[in-house]
């Protein structure tokens, strides 16, 4: 629970991600525009983006003391809001929040002890009106909960 509670608060504090899901600070981007879980919506509107993600985690073959950690983010749009314009430059929705997604965790230490890496992105198409992109991040943490709990996690 730590570990999303503290992606979600990144999600939430950075400036380039609310702008990318047409949030203005302190709006509600928790469970309206990003959840802690894979989160399809049954139904679009046109105009929904989302940023979603979840965490595995498996113990580290090669040394009992670490386990894997792997963030996923789910990022998705309606077919329709998958073109973003700015600054003259047309883009897709998606490729861009992917990008900030990646100097957000591969620039800063948010979990664990190892450095995240990007380990895979891919395509993401879920619903029929439904693109993205599936981003994967990895990194190790300790195996022993006490000693998660007391770097902070």
């Amino acid at each position: 629970m730590a570990y999303k509670n503290r992606i979600m608060n990144e999600i939430c504090g950075s400036e380039e991600l609310r702008m990318l899901l047409g949030c203005e600070e302190g709006s509600g981007i928790p469970y309206r525009h990003s959840f802690p879980y894979e989160y399809i919506p049954g139904t679009f509107t046109g105009t929904e983006r989302y940023i979603n993600f979840d965490i595995s985690t498996a113990m580290d073959p090669a040394n009992n003391t670490f386990r894997n950690l792997t963030v996923c983010f789910y990022l998705l749009s309606h077919e329709d809001a998958a073109i973003w314009e700015e600054n003259g430059q047309t883009c897709l929705w998606y490729d861009k929040a992917a990008c900030e997604l990646e100097q957000l965790l591969c620039g800063k230490n948010l979990f664990g002890v190892g450095r995240t890496i990007l380990s895979s992105n891919e395509p993401y198409s879920p619903h029929e009106r439904c693109k993205g992109r599936l981003l994967k991040f990895t990194t190790k943490d300790f195996s022993n909960r006490a000693q998660s709990a007391i770097n902070g996690a």
